[in-house]
């Protein structure tokens, strides 16, 4: 499984480059409209390929709500908070509540219980999280931000976190092949409706243009939203949004590489807390489990 943790974080991680590059290029929902609607057609021709069976009428509704929460509502609703002025680094911070939100409804919703290591695995990771991004904290004009642009972005990660739990209710015994094609269709109309308000239309002609396309649509959710549906199928959402926490990190190194940002010892000292929280939050010692509630739930899901 180690293979698949680190291709999760690996491929999460290009999406904040992606971001910056399609900058003067392509606007976000155009581009997101794009990809969601490219990544459906490619995986309904898949489905019938395989032959998969699609989702009955009833659980439509299902497919459309997490399809929407998981990717058009999350990166939208970012999107906009950034592109109306919300700061990177506070977007970051507000992101790094997303593990405790997958953990607060996961409990709620599905009564998935996690461990007392992996609860202080990954405070530990967040603290960390804050050290590599206080830098942007500090310099990136963040005193002068509407408070609704964070509330905005509030409502785009719980979104993916309410996505990523959705994930793990009645619709977890679907294809995942066609449940894909289903949930990109309901995100590529979201994010249609968001371009069609704002008024966004730029998309610039040109082989950059195609090779970001291109790259959301093979890498990022080929590989990386369906390698994350796959993992909160198999294993706890709660671990696998610890993961998540992995991904600013992996960026800002990506960063300090390729458009030769800054890396301060600090946010170096950073990624090593938020790395050993991570890797703390992998072991288990579970706090309270009823008996027999652990086995049966290890067992359910060794069966998917």
């Amino acid at each position: 499984m180690l293979i698949f943790y680190v291709l999760l974080v690996l491929i999460w991680s290009t999406g904040f480059i992606i971001g910056k590059f399609i900058v003067g290029l392509i606007d976000p929902n155009v581009y997101l409209t794009m990809r969601f609607t490219a990544v459906a057609l490619l995986f309904f021709v898949l489905a019938k390929a395989l032959k998969r069976s699609f989702p009955v009428r009833k659980d439509l509704p299902k497919h459309f709500l997490a399809g929407t929460l998981l990717n058009a509502f999350y990166l939208s609703l970012a999107y906009i908070a950034l592109a109306q002025g919300l700061p990177a680094g506070i977007m970051a911070l507000i992101g790094a509540l997303q593990p405790l939100l997958v953990t607060c409804l996961a409990l709620v919703l599905i009564k998935e219980r996690t461990s007392l290591l992996g609860m202080i695995g990954m405070l530990i990771a967040i603290s960390g999280l804050l050290l590599v991004i206080s830098p942007s904290l500090t310099s990136d004009g963040s005193a002068s931000f509407s408070p609704w642009l964070a509330l905005l972005g509030g409502a785009g990660v719980l979104s993916l976190a309410l996505g990523s739990v959705y994930q793990k209710m009645s619709i977890a015994d679907s294809d995942i092949v066609s449940a894909m094609a289903v949930q990109n269709f309901a995100a590529a109309v979201v994010s249609g409706v968001f371009a069609l308000a704002l008024g966004e239309h730029l998309f610039v002609v040109s082989w950059q243009s195609f090779a970001l396309v291109a790259w959301g649509v093979l890498v990022l959710s080929c590989g990386g939203v369906f390698l994350l549906i796959w993992l909160l199928r198999k294993i706890p959402a709660a671990r696998v949004s610890t993961l998540m926490l992995l991904v600013p990190p992996l960026a800002a190194i990506e960063g300090y590489l390729l458009f030769n940002e800054s890396l301060s010892p600090l946010q170096i000292a950073g990624i090593i807390v938020t790395l050993s929280g991570v890797l703390l939050s992998r072991l288990t010692w579970p706090l309270t489990w009823p008996k027999g509630q652990k086995h049966s739930q290890d067992k359910r899901l060794a069966s998917r």
